[in-house]
């Protein structure tokens, strides 16, 4: 993901297809810690991500761990018991492994068909922004769910086989449009829900029944989001990654320029999304190829947010914590990805101060139908330990008139915007501007 600064100094996060965040801040001098407003005493024996300790025995625990399982045999899962192998995602690779190059440098690789396209003769994509909503409670449950994948013509889907598709295009993007999240997060992984493609991976494992729950977070305290009370999300947004397809123009409104103002507006010079000439102030017919005269990707090639172009981008503001809630729309068969990837996904923003649960760790990964709900504080570095009374003014919150922010200073509660900013904790010297984030998978991006 990326970040960057928009006109009030908020940060971007932006992801790699196919496969962010900042504020201003400095410390005080006489730290002054506020009250604690969470329990971060460590998990209970009987809780599920109890903690253990050190073996006494290193070579023996090293041996024992050297026989158990590969950690990542349930992506590959395959019919009736079967797992496959670090094989099983070439399966559809255009060229055997036998005729492939080496993977060292030089490759000696064959070159990329270019299809005639030239050099600079394409118009550049600008990123598109997630565009993040209050985190309201309140709102009623939506009346669609997450679509589960159906056969469908390609390149958007697999015309014949469940396993090797995905939603549809138009279902998956009405789903989206929403607002609001259902379930409502909670600091805990949601255990009770059940994976809503939970038949569909039933029939193609041939196993019933299939426990698999509706979030990909592991249970109990050990995964809990830590000290939620006091970085409880107040915005958030959801995508799903998903194979290509058209851009249907759903976060046209969510935009910051709202194609409307500046260069984004009409008659500016980018209110043309696209070398299409009739796209304008919207991303909506945007398709998924790289030059105009190279064909569109086909869905198990290329796996973006929302499945479309162009690239996607968060924009989010110091001091204040955000929710990204990750739908899995990938296919269900690990083969299903034209010799590339896995299906399962662990979503890491580079370089962000993260707590573990929301940091993408590698064996972290959640399957096609799940979702995983990745909080980050969004807080300077130094957070415990400089300017903890959140005096200096270098440290702030970007912010307009009649935004409000809590902050946990000396005395914790509601800030009001003053002079466009609200003073936060940390050290205004670790401000970040952009980062990007990506998949984070076992074995292929970690």
């Amino acid at each position: 993901m990326k970040i960057i600064a928009s006109s009030f100094n908020s940060f971007r996060f932006l992801r790699v297809s196919g496969a962010g965040c900042v504020l201003l801040i400095t410390f005080s001098l006489s730290p002054v810690n506020a009250a604690p407003l969470d329990d971060v005493s460590p998990p209970p024996p009987t809780d599920p991500s109890a903690y253990t300790n050190p073996p006494t025995d290193f070579k023996a625990a090293l041996d024992a761990l050297k026989a158990m399982p590969p950690a990542n045999q349930g992506s590959i899962a395959l019919p009736n018991g079967v797992f496959g192998t670090r094989t099983t995602p070439t399966t559809d690779n255009v060229l055997p492994p036998a005729l492939q190059t080496s993977f060292k440098i030089p490759t000696n690789g064959k070159p990329s068909p270019l299809f005639g396209a030239q050099p600079y003769t394409q118009q550049l994509l600008l990123f598109e922004e997630f565009g993040t909503e209050k985190l309201d409670p309140t709102l009623p449950p939506p009346t669609l769910t997450f679509p589960v994948p159906i056969v469908g013509p390609a390149p958007t889907q697999d015309p014949n086989n469940i396993a090797r598709s995905g939603p549809s295009a138009a279902a998956l993007e009405a789903f989206m449009r929403q607002p609001g999240l259902y379930p409502f997060p909670a600091q805990y992984s949601n255990v009770l829900d059940r994976n809503p493609w939970k038949a569909q991976i039933e029939a193609f494992l041939n196993r019933h029944p299939v426990g698999s729950p509706a979030e990909g977070r592991p249970p109990g305290k050990g995964w809990s989001h830590q000290r939620w009370n006091e970085f409880y999300p107040q915005v958030a947004f959801k995508t799903a990654q998903a194979g290509a397809k058209l851009n249907g123009g759903m976060r046209d409104r969510r935009q910051l320029h709202n194609y409307a103002v500046g260069e984004f507006g009409p008659g500016g010079l980018y209110n043309q999304t696209s070398d299409t000439p009739i796209i304008t102030g919207t991303t909506k017919g945007i398709d998924t190829r790289f030059h105009p005269n190279m064909p569109i990707q086909n869905h198990k090639a290329l796996w973006t947010f929302d499945g479309t172009f162009p690239p996607k981008l968060l924009m989010v503001r110091y001091g204040q914590p955000v929710l990204m809630r990750h739908y899995n729309a990938l296919p269900i068969d690990p083969s299903a990805n034209m010799g590339f990837g896995l299906h399962t996904l662990s979503t890491h923003e580079h370089n962000g101060h993260s707590p573990a649960e929301s940091d993408g760790f590698s064996n972290a990964f959640f399957f096609p139908g799940q979702y995983y709900d990745y909080r980050w504080p969004i807080q300077l570095a130094g957070y415990d330990t400089i300017n903890t009374s959140a005096q200096d003014p270098r440290a702030a919150f970007p912010c307009a008139p009649g935004e409000t922010l809590f902050v946990n200073d000396a005395t914790p509660g509601l800030k009001t915007c003053n002079n466009g900013s609200i003073k936060i904790r940390g050290d205004w010297h670790e401000t970040m501007s952009t980062h990007w984030f990506h998949d984070h998978m076992l074995d292929f991006t970690a």
